[in-house]
């Protein structure tokens, strides 16, 4: 470097250590200015923050000449109004009112102490402290205490930018939240006439370490009427921390109560959600670390942590009560109470809720409305779960989900450190097969998850061989088919090593199996809301199928009297052109089948012979008896037609009370072997064996001389599977249901 640069670089360095020093002066004699055109300001500390320690202080503080970018910290509590009564004070307001602040871009340092007995009112609207906190605000360290925040709708009515009409959101700190708050508390009764969040409406920023104790309250304003030409927004949310979460929302606590009510029939709102935590979360929002131990009740969502969430929640913790409490209404629809989160579209990740989950219903709804953590298949993006859990004495969920485990009390410490994310479940941890497989005495009979079977005589059975007897012969006797010989062998040792000898005694031993519920199954079809004897209960589906398969209707001869599954992906199924066909009905024929089924068989195969000929074969016929003495009469086959081939498995339950009727047809390859692994064959006896038989149906629901195919089929109450198979074209159009969707 020569000598003219080394002298240009130290010029440069000691003209810039000047300027700083006048920047510095300048801005002390600014402040010195600005004490003395303002000497209603309050001194400062030596961070340049001005100090509030006075009533009139605050009043400073608050007033419109402010700069918005002004630095304020709390010196102690400061007691603005008596607050004996401050509940009641939208009817009877304190001596002393504050205006809300509409933007503030600085930093409010609590400092550790409190607002006690604030009130801003614009008419019956008592606003929060902040109306928006920019992105480049802070506060923290703040505690609001004994302070009423109110909306009604004829103080807080407008119209948004789509023309709708909406009401502003009841909030305590802020109504929307684009910067940081940190470390907060409010205790407060939050009131709106429409939405409502504890300690802020929106929030699009950061929410850290806060806590809101009292009680939110939405939806209350049932006696207003609409206006005449004009459209309503369709969704209403409440929540503990905050109304809708767009941001961040970590380590956050709510142990108040958050209550979302039904406002006038004469608007119409599509969604109500409320959540411990946040009515509402998008999927730019994150929930993290946050715990509810505060009561939740909704008229349709209510989760401990969220409503509806299209985001994550990650290791959030429920212990409130949440409960749903059904209104009169003219449409069905769809009521969920949820441990954490009511509609879940986006990802619950390390949850665990010790709360209760119940529900007050007095109609049908869409959906199976209690779930032990959250539901995935409201929201149209499905959400998932990973490594939660949840108190099944809490939740009465009725079908198992992946990624969740539902545990006794007794066992909460053994899983602690999945609950801090130390260990976490694994795809290994839930069993997920299509079978029936032996019966665990030590499982609980009583248990939704598992259906018991009886498989074989009742008991085990000393039989004395007979002349001319073999395995398969005796097998078919006792067990219905004479491929179960493996269970003579099984029983019998020596007759892996000997022949079958006349006069020989060998055991026939009762087997006793058990179908496994699989996970991430949902109800569909037929749903009931009362239990035989009258009592209500929540909305119980007579039937099951797995979340990634449609339910609807096929148009092809055999249609009529038949609603149909599908997969609604490739992958869902070993074959996407497998369909099973499926009917729940009245019964009054009962049982018609028993004492009879072999007798039945051999019908069955004549009917067979009269549609196919010598193109079906391959028959395999099973009966087993269930815990309550109710059988499940299942039988498969084989048919060639000129192009394909399809297997075919029908299963029935004929009970006195109900008829339930499952035909399923799968195509096979042109050279695909027959086996026990085919899609069809495993799901149709299962999902009878699942069918929810305890409702009684009075009037049937299809009549049966629409069925296709009576001819030569000796049973009028039911299909005929061989016509069926016929019939059956696999491009023949499929319609599923409209299925409904929870609040976004």
């Amino acid at each position: 470097m020569n000598m003219k640069n080394r002298f240009s670089g130290k010029y440069t360095a000691q003209l810039l250590t000047v300027l700083c020093l006048i920047c510095i002066l300048l801005t002390v004699a600014c402040r010195s200015q600005e004490r003395e055109a303002d000497p209603l300001a309050p001194p400062q500390d030596g961070d340049g923050y001005f100090l509030l320690s006075t009533e009139e202080d605050f009043r400073w503080f608050i007033s419109r000449d402010r700069d918005p970018y002004t630095n304020v910290r709390l010196a102690n509590d400061l007691i603005l109004n008596d607050t004996k009564g401050w509940e009641n004070w939208a009817d009877s307001p304190p001596e002393n009112s504050y205006g809300a602040i509409p933007s503030y871009h600085g930093h409010f340092d609590g400092n550790g102490h409190a607002l006690e007995g604030y009130h801003t009112p614009y008419g019956k609207w008592l606003a929060p402290l902040f109306s928006i906190l920019e992105e480049d605000a802070r506060v923290t360290d703040l505690t609001i205490r004994n302070s009423l925040f109110q909306t009604t709708y004829e103080d807080c009515v407008y119209k948004d930018a789509d023309g709708k009409t909406d009401v502003v959101t009841a909030s305590a700190l802020c109504f929307a939240n684009y910067g940081v708050i940190e470390n907060c508390e409010v205790q407060a009764k939050v009131t709106g006439a429409w939405d409502a969040g504890g300690i802020v409406g929106i929030n699009y920023g950061q929410i850290t370490g806060c806590k809101f104790t009292g009680t939110v309250e939405a939806g209350t304003d049932p006696r207003t009427q609409a206006p005449e030409n004009t459209y309503t927004k369709q969704a209403l949310f409440a929540g503990g921390i905050c109304r809708s979460n767009q941001g961040s929302i970590r380590d956050c606590v709510n142990e108040g109560t958050v209550t979302l009510d039904a406002i006038s029939e004469t608007f119409y709102v599509r969604d109500f959600a409320a959540g411990g935590i946040s009515g509402q979360q998008s999927a730019q929002g994150c929930m993290e670390g946050c715990r509810n131990m505060g009561d939740v009740t909704g008229i349709e969502l209510a989760g401990g942590i969220a409503g509806a969430s299209r985001g994550s929640i990650y290791k959030c913790q429920n212990s409130g009560k949440v409960h749903i409490r059904q209104v009169e209404r003219e449409y069905v629809e769809t009521l969920i109470s949820a441990g954490i989160c009511a509609s879940n579209g986006g990802v619950v990740d390390t949850c665990v809720n010790t709360g209760s989950v119940t529900i007050n219903q007095k109609s049908l709804s869409f959906c199976s409305p209690i779930y032990g953590i959250a539901c995935n298949t409201v929201n149209p993006d499905k959400g998932s779960i990973e490594n939660s859990f949840y108190l099944e004495e809490k939740a009465l969920q009725d079908y198992p989900q992946r990624g969740v485990r539902k545990l006794k009390t007794d066992e909460l410490t053994r899983f602690t450190p999945y609950f801090s994310g130390e260990k976490r479940l694994e795809k290994t941890d839930f069993t997920d097969f299509l079978s029936f497989v032996p019966y665990d005495p030590e499982t609980d009979k009583d248990d939704p998850d598992y259906v018991h079977l009886a498989f074989g005589p009742p008991e085990d059975v000393v039989y004395k061989v007979a002349p001319g007897d073999n395995l398969w012969n005796i097998a078919k006797q006792y067990y219905g088919d004479g491929r179960y010989y493996g269970n003579l062998i099984w029983k019998n040792p020596a007759l892996e090593e000997g022949p079958l000898l006349p006069s020989m005694e060998i055991i026939i031993p009762h087997r006793d199996l058990a179908a496994v519920r699989r996970y991430d199954e949902e109800g569909f079809d037929f749903a009931y809301c009362r239990l035989p004897s009258g009592e209500s209960c929540p909305t119980r589906f007579v039937l099951s199928k797995p979340i990634n398969w449609y339910y609807g209707t096929m148009e092809f001869a055999a249609a009529p009297g038949l609603e149909t599954l599908w997969p609604k992906t490739p992958d869902a199924a070993q074959s996407e052109d497998i369909r099973i066909f499926y009917r729940v009905d009245a019964n009054p024929d009962g049982d018609f089948f028993e004492g009879r089924w072999p007798q039945a068989q051999e019908r069955i195969k004549r009917s067979a012979a009269a549609y196919w000929g010598d193109s079906v074969d391959t028959f395999e016929f099973d009966h087993y008896t269930l815990a309550e003495g109710e059988s499940l009469y299942c039988y498969s086959f084989v048919v060639y037609k000129k192009s394909e081939k399809l297997v075919c498995q029908a299963a029935y339950r004929l009970c006195e009370n109900m008829l339930v009727e499952f035909i399923g047809v799968q195509p096979l390859r042109p050279h695909e072997g027959i086996g026990q692994s085919h899609d069809v064959q495993l799901r149709v006896p299962y999902m009878a064996a699942f069918a929810d038989t305890t409702v009684k149906l009075e009037e049937p629901r299809f009549h049966q001389e629409t069925f296709y195919g009576r001819e030569n089929w000796d049973f009028p109450q039911l299909h005929n599977p061989f016509a069926i198979a016929l019939a059956y074209d696999k491009d023949a159009e499929c319609s599923p249901y409209m299925l409904f969707t929870g609040a976004q």
